[in-house]
């Protein structure tokens, strides 16, 4: 059988990639092809600052295969981000028997990073150190949202447990030593973390169907979400996306099982309610794949963002039924979207108000001093509007992966605009 190769099995789009370094090429002409290259993956959303991946670039570039060009390893850090996400969906499907962790690790390596190291290879020197690939691999694998890349610290580690040997002037093969020892830290702390997870979520099941057949709380002080419950798990089956008119049927459903009219309702009294039973039926409607990624806890964070806001724009405590019905309905929308938008980000069908309030209301504390109407020049292509968008975000004090999810909400409505205009 003949072996996939590498670049197909794990594609990416270099032509639009090239297009996009173009772009960034021609916008920071003072600065010189590294430190091009640098702002280029950065804004590729790799490496946790461009400082960092510029320290990188400098160190590997001596290190590079004549034939090949620092562009070249930018588009081979890129693709590693791919093979991780697999690499993740992998560990997470995988039972291993417990106290077996060396088998998870032989496991990994043999499936994912063999292949990968004898491509990686034919872009580096042939002298190249072994510690030098196994500090790489540390690099390109691990996940460094909140933290520095301390390249030095990272090279002297590798540099006492990696050996390069060297017989007749010739190095000898010991690249699964290499491996094994790059990924065998990543692989264990991997799959120990699904571990944790799954164990977390069987101990929340139990927990909330006991809640459930408890008798102690009336029905009267429970909210009711079967619809949610049914959409969610439909949602997570079929993949298809959530449609306006399904949304506002199973919300309604949820609010009017707890909310009666003419009966007045104190916002403290409730709030923590809604917030336990909403995460409790959109875990329960959860697919056992899924229930092993996200937590009750995840979810109930979700929530409370949406609560925030609505408790931020309303100032009364007490409301009619009928009332807090009426005004909670879009923030439980915005809720549920905005957890659908992290389980299957792709899938989701446009839905007007709730995503679109939710992310101005998240942003505008942040970036009040900003304009976005002025600043949509529907004559730029979407990807100089994500430049421009990027390269104003990139100085402030907001978080990295919020400045993401702000980046994507703002292309995403310069996108309808345009294509408005363009009718």
């Amino acid at each position: 059988m003949e072996e996939v190769n590498l670049e197909d099995l794990y594609k990416i789009d270099k032509d639009r990639l090239l297009k996009y370094y173009e772009r960034i090429k021609n916008q920071y002409k003072s600065l010189d092809p590294t430190e091009i290259i640098a702002q280029f993956l950065f804004n590729q959303s790799v490496g946790p600052s461009d400082e960092d991946i510029l320290i990188i670039l400098n160190y590997f570039k001596e290190n590079l295969n004549l034939s090949q060009s620092l562009l070249d390893f930018a588009f081979e850090w890129i693709r590693a981000q791919t093979i991780r996400l697999e690499y993740k969906k992998y560990i997470i499907r995988a039972q291993y028997p417990i106290g077996h962790l060396s088998l998870a690790i032989d496991d990994c390596i043999s499936t994912f990073f063999l292949k990968y190291d004898r491509h990686l290879r034919k872009l580096l020197k042939d002298d190249i150190y072994e510690h030098e690939i196994s500090a790489l691999y540390h690099i390109f694998f691990s996940i460094f949202e909140t933290k520095d890349i301390d390249l030095p610290m990272i090279l002297e580690w590798y540099k006492n447990k990696v050996p390069t040997i060297v017989s007749e002037d010739k190095k000898l093969d010991t690249s699964i030593i290499t491996l094994r020892l790059a990924f065998s830290l990543i692989i264990v702390k991997d799959y120990e973390s699904v571990l944790v997870s799954r164990s977390q979520s069987l101990k929340e099941t139990s927990e909330f169907q006991k809640q459930v057949s408890s008798k102690e709380v009336s029905e009267a002080e429970q909210f009711k979400g079967a619809l949610i419950e049914r959409m969610i798990k439909t949602y997570c089956v079929k993949k298809g996306g959530l449609s306006s008119k399904e949304i506002e049927n199973a919300v309604t459903q949820f609010l009017s099982s707890y909310f009666k009219f003419g009966k007045f309702y104190n916002y403290d009294d409730f709030k923590s309610i809604l917030t336990h039973s909403l995460a409790a039926y959109i875990f329960s409607g959860l697919t056992d794949y899924f229930k092993q990624i996200y937590s009750i806890n995840e979810i109930k964070t979700l929530i409370s963002k949406a609560m925030t806001i609505f408790k931020d724009t309303n100032k009364f405590d007490v409301f009619d039924g009928l009332a807090w019905i009426n005004d909670l309905k879009p923030y439980v929308k915005v809720a549920l979207l905005d957890f659908a938008f992290h389980l299957i980000e792709d899938n989701i069908q446009e839905v007007s108000a709730p995503i679109e309030m939710i992310s101005q209301s998240q942003e505008s504390s942040q970036i009040d001093q900003y304009d976005f109407e002025s600043n949509f020049d529907l004559s730029l292509e979407v990807d100089e509007f994500r430049t421009q968008l990027e390269e104003h975000l990139k100085n402030s004090n907001i978080g990295l992966i919020e400045r993401r999810n702000i980046v994507r909400n703002k292309v995403q409505e310069f996108q309808t605009k345009k294509r408005k205009f363009l009718k």
